[in-house]
């Protein structure tokens, strides 16, 4: 997205005060603020005098300032935000913020994440050094926030307005000689961010373009062709007036969930069919962070109290549970006609399902999820439900995975279309289960269709094949880890054996309000000798881990709760400690899995209780964004659920499958 003002500083000292008031406040007005308020003028006008006044200075004479490109109100679609300044000086963007009177931490961790944007997802600022300033008339010598730099990123200055030509002067003498970028080079650069799922669907919420939102990394075609196929099933299903099935399938952290709230918030769709969407899980902490994070972002927007903007967010975000009551009460067609279902691999079989059936469900016994889910939708004239499936993420009881949908298809539904990747057909996409066992889904409907699987992962955009590095491990392959992480430099992954060594090396890494806390298996039970508590097993309070900034000893800032494989699958986090329980250990015979029962560990023998644990450490493993910490406890040899030496033996694994103790 483009500036309000881009241009040469040379040009900006020509053009008068009003004039580039005139600019911004016209920019201001299209970009959809129909409020323009006085005081947004009257802190331009401070700032343009503030840079007029700098550029002019004799101090920055001998460096040609008048050379270097300068753009105000850079806009950034993640953050819902706008840059005050960027200037252009080689090799160098200096992004600035300007406050009126005081410096304070919030400030610079906004210029940070700026920064950070601009270095991660803006084509012309790819290894660029990029100076955090926030300026302010504070009349004080300039301040440094902190000493270390990560990556491109400098460390932050507090910088007083009138004395701002001089610490550009320090900046300019680094780069003295450096070609300059052209300013409309870079204003009119590609713009690819990879949104976490809250940024995603607060973006969507608020009605912003797809592309604007998220750009899937080096392959921006593959997120929106998905999209625009379910779109083009989505309308033929209501032009023929039949019923879809559509099954997405994908590789951890390719968008699948990003793709589904699309889908669910595309105005396209509801124009043409003239249907609302809903999107259902059944991963209730994924509902509650989305749900509490729209229900912020709806009340900061529209200046509304948090009670009333709470109530927009459920009609498009809900539980799975929850619909299935609504519809198995009666036989009331829903209002939905399209559907949205997130991790359909984890539907419910017969059994668990009956389990949540109320008495006056009585017709529904003997239904898996699948079948009870198209049941209800066959009372329309028209439907299309997506099934968005990921592959090995089955951490549950009863969990039937994507062969039960087949199933259910095949049996009763044999009216329905299906749309399906290549991968739901061949068991390709992750897990290796298949969407028709045998010969079940012979003389049905089904369209293959490549642009339904998205196998680019852009959760870890750092580090792509992080995904592979985790099967890799699991599958005990320490040679083939290292071999993957060696092609993955940017991406951190570093071991220790000390909790406060790993809490210390988050808040490091950790830059601007870039997220980070501590995750571990629900079964790594005896954490609790290290300090470490476990949440408990309901979602009460996961929003606020999620969301609650620094400071609030809710949050995952504050390193005391970790979140689990149930409260974390579906999102994420930037920086992560991956803490390592008793119940998923590494001998010379392999992975040993047990759970702790009373006082005691025992052997997980069961193949689909294994298959569960495993599955856990898969997800734990692939939802930190940048970066993570795994920490290993040392164990106590007098505790005799904290043995030492199957610890020790985790601990050497996982530094031959390539981490870097700390």
């Amino acid at each position: 997205m483009p500036a309000y003002y881009s241009d040469t500083v040379k040009n900006f000292l020509l053009t008068p005060l009003e004039m580039l008031e005139l600019t911004l406040t016209r920019a201001y007005e299209s970009d959809r603020y129909k409020d323009l308020i006085t005081a947004q003028i009257t802190s331009w006008r401070a700032q343009l005098q503030t840079l007029k006044q700098a550029f002019a200075d004799p101090c920055l004479a001998s460096f040609h300032p008048e050379e270097w490109g300068l753009a105000i109100e850079f806009v950034v679609p993640r953050k819902m935000g706008r840059i005050d300044a960027v200037l252009l000086i080689g090799s160098a963007l200096v992004v600035l913020e300007f406050k009126t009177d005081n410096f304070d931490s919030g400030s610079a961790d906004q210029v940070e994440d700026y920064c950070l944007d601009l270095i991660n997802f803006h084509q012309p600022s790819h290894g660029r050094i990029a100076y955090p300033v926030v300026v302010a008339n504070t009349r004080t010598e300039a301040q440094v926030r902190r000493s270390q730099i990560f990556m491109e990123l400098q460390p932050s200055t507090f910088v007083d307005s009138n004395q701002l030509a001089n610490w550009l002067s320090t900046v300019a003498t680094k780069h003295v000689g450096e070609t300059h970028l052209s300013i409309a080079t870079w204003n009119g650069g590609d713009y690819r961010p990879v949104p976490t799922i809250v940024e995603a669907a607060i973006g969507m919420f608020a009605e912003m373009q797809v592309e604007d939102i998220a750009k899937a990394g080096c392959d921006p075609i593959n997120l929106t062709g998905t999209i625009d196929t379910i779109r083009r099933i989505v309308k033929e299903s209501e032009e023929k007036k039949k019923k879809t099935i559509c099954f997405v399938t994908g590789v951890p952290g390719a968008g699948k969930t990003l793709a589904g709230l699309q889908v669910v918030h595309d105005r396209e769709i509801r124009d043409a069919t003239g249907s609302d969407c809903v999107f259902l899980t059944g991963n209730l902490p994924l509902v509650k962070v989305l749900q509490a994070a729209l229900s912020r972002d709806s009340s900061r927007r529209l200046k509304q109290g948090l009670r009333v903007a709470t109530r927009d967010p459920k009609t498009t975000i809900n539980t799975v549970l929850g619909y299935k009551k609504e519809y198995t009460r009666n036989q009331n067609a829903p209002h939905e006609k399209v559907v949205v279902f997130d991790e359909a691999q984890r539907a419910w079989d017969a059994e668990r399902t009956a389990e949540y059936l109320t008495d006056d469900a009585a017709d529904f016994q003997g239904f898996s999820e699948p079948a009870l889910l198209l049941s209800i939708l066959d009372r329309q004239p028209w439907a299309t439900l997506i099934a968005l499936v990921g592959g090995g993420q089955e951490i549950n009881r009863g969990e039937a995975g994507l062969s039960e949908w087949g199933r259910a298809l095949s049996d009763n539904f044999r009216h329905w279309s299906i749309a399906a990747s290549g991968q739901a057909l061949s068991g390709g996409y992750g897990s290796g289960a298949k969407l028709f066992e045998d010969r079940e889904g012979e003389g049905l409907d089904v369209e293959v269709q490549s642009n339904l699987h998205l196998d680019n992962p852009t959760r870890q955009f750092r580090g792509r094949t992080i995904a592979n590095w985790t099967e890799a491990l699991l599958s005990g392959d320490a040679l083939e880890c290292r071999r993957i992480l060696g092609q993955n430099p940017d991406y951190p992954i570093r071991i220790t054996r000390s909790l406060f060594a790993a809490k210390a090396w988050l808040g490091s890494v950790a830059h601007g309000t870039e997220r980070y806390g501590c995750i571990a298996s629900s079964e790594a039970k005896r954490l609790r000798a290290e300090g470490l508590e476990l949440p408990p097993p309901r979602a009460d309070g996961v929003e606020h881990w999620f969301l609650n900034a620094k400071g609030d000893v809710r949050s995952s800032f504050q390193l005391e709760v970790a979140a689990t494989e149930f409260q974390i699958q579906g999102l994420e986090l930037d920086w992560i400690c991956v803490c390592w329980g008793g119940d998923f250990l590494r001998s010379s015979d392999g992975w040993d899995l047990k759970r702790l029962r009373g006082t005691a560990w025992q052997r997980v023998c069961q193949d689909s209780a294994r298959a569960y644990l495993v599955n856990s450490y898969r997800v734990l493993l692939t939802r930190a964004r940048q970066g993570m910490v795994l920490f290993v406890p040392n164990g106590d040899d007098e505790d005799s659920t904290r043995a030492s030496e199957p610890l020790n033996e985790t601990s050497e694994f996982l530094t031959s499958c390539g981490a870097v103790p700390l």
